[in-house]
């Protein structure tokens, strides 16, 4: 639509119920809330995804909603063009088949994928919003350059997880000026995949957002 911003998700793989699939199809079909769907007010005008597989959706998806999917970073940013063409980028790294090291941390190429989006910022003289899904990196090494690098180029960085804007059930909010002394969290499976969530719903709890 005319006047509406635009974004462009940059994912590793989009198959059912995978990151990709919880956030970038919200932006395409709606935000389930209790008073029905919630329709996107930004414009999704591209997608790149690195490791489509046969579980993948992404594709029908950007079809049925006439969202080309580019072969590179720069293209889905550019859409095609010389300069950034986008208002926003949604970058998810998570799922696929890339390698892990002796922490049991999958080595997920969130930072190569910013480090492209950043030069493309560079070279066309004007930044633009990133949502990265969950924590930076594997490495503070590398969470640092990305923060740093967005900073130098005064782009707006957010990173999180989207469990806490999850239903909840049962239903449970503090209510404000409530005092909590001590908060506890339990999680499951790997402490990098799930820790990161478990740890974001501790968060959200105890400051009740």
């Amino acid at each position: 639509m005319p006047g509406r911003k635009r974004i462009a998700a940059i994912v590793t793989e989009y198959f059912a119920g995978s990151h990709a699939d919880v956030i970038v199809t919200k932006y395409l079909k709606g935000f389930p809330t209790d008073d029905g769907f919630q329709l996107p007010r930004v414009d999704l005008v591209s997608m790149y995804i690195d490791q489509p597989t046969e579980q993948d959706i992404g594709h029908a998806i950007a079809k049925e909603h006439d969202v080309p999917i580019f072969p590179s970073i720069l293209t889905a940013l550019t859409l095609g063009g010389e300069e950034l063409a986008v208002d926003g980028v949604l970058l998810i790294g998570e799922h696929g088949e890339y390698p892990w090291n002796e922490k049991e941390q999958q080595l997920f190429p969130r930072k190569y994928f910013l480090e492209q989006i950043c030069g493309v910022m560079a070279t066309s003289g004007r930044s633009v919003p990133v949502f990265n899904d969950k924590h930076l990196s594997y490495n503070w090494h590398d969470a640092k350059w990305m923060y740093d690098r967005m900073s130098g180029l005064e782009a707006p960085l957010m990173a999180g997880s989207s469990l806490p804007v999850c239903w909840r059930k049962p239903w449970l909010e503090h209510e404000v000026g409530s005092t909590i002394d001590e908060a506890v969290a339990i999680g499951f499976s790997g402490l990098e995949i799930y820790g990161f969530h478990t740890l974001e719903v501790l968060q959200c709890m105890v400051e009740r957002r």
